[in-house]
């Protein structure tokens, strides 16, 4: 089975787990997105450590596109715009703190953005109505998506310390690659796609 046919296998095995077995609606099509790139962003990030922008950043406009196209076709008002940009932004911050201590590239936190803001658009669409912050349900969608975008940020930073102790002890038995080398993409994605099928 070639690279490609394997790509491709994935990408839709993701997508109709995700629109399926979760019942996704428009808020959905940046995690669809995410679903095309995974297994390219994981060979690029294991092979050369480093996460290209043109796989990347594109992604954000098709969140942007899903959490429009929810707005105006959903039914639910700004819940999911405000719940997505709301945990981008603080995935965003978290993780431009973190990467300022090394350990953390600039590709790895791009990445965190796009997977913060297609999680919290899937989540907030599917989170029941409710009130707060002054616009009707948005207070528990930005809580839902919230919680879920804590969830996998925890679990990627634990995963990923767990996997870099995990070198840096073999290390004494065999070269390894500095803590600052290992790739941090696959287990973002990977965290990810288990919150993201399992919330």
């Amino acid at each position: 089975m070639g690279e490609t046919t394997i790509r491709i296998a994935l990408a839709a095995g993701l997508g109709v787990a995700l629109l399926g077995a979760r019942d996704a609606g428009p808020a959905a099509v940046g995690a669809l997105y995410v679903a095309t790139v995974t297994t390219a962003l994981v060979q690029y990030d294991l092979r050369e450590r480093r996460l290209p922008d043109a796989l990347v950043l594109p992604g954000l406009a098709f969140v942007a596109v899903g959490v429009v196209w929810s707005a105006l076709g959903g039914g639910r008002g700004l819940e999911v715009p405000v719940a997505a940009v709301v945990c981008a932004l603080g995935v965003l911050v978290a993780f431009l703190v973190l990467a300022s201590g090394g350990g953390l590239g600039m590709g790895d936190v791009k990445l965190a953005m796009l997977l913060g803001a297609a999680l919290a658009a899937v989540v907030a669409e599917r989170a029941p109505p409710g009130g707060g912050l002054g616009m009707p349900g948005a207070g528990a969608a930005v809580a839902a998506a919230g919680g879920a975008v804590v969830a996998w940020a925890v679990a990627s930073l634990v995963l990923g310390g767990l996997a870099a102790g995990v070198m840096l002890a073999s290390g004494a038995r065999r070269p390894v690659a500095a803590p600052t080398e290992l790739p941090f993409g696959p287990v973002l994605l990977a965290t990810f796609w288990t919150v993201a099928l399992s919330w």
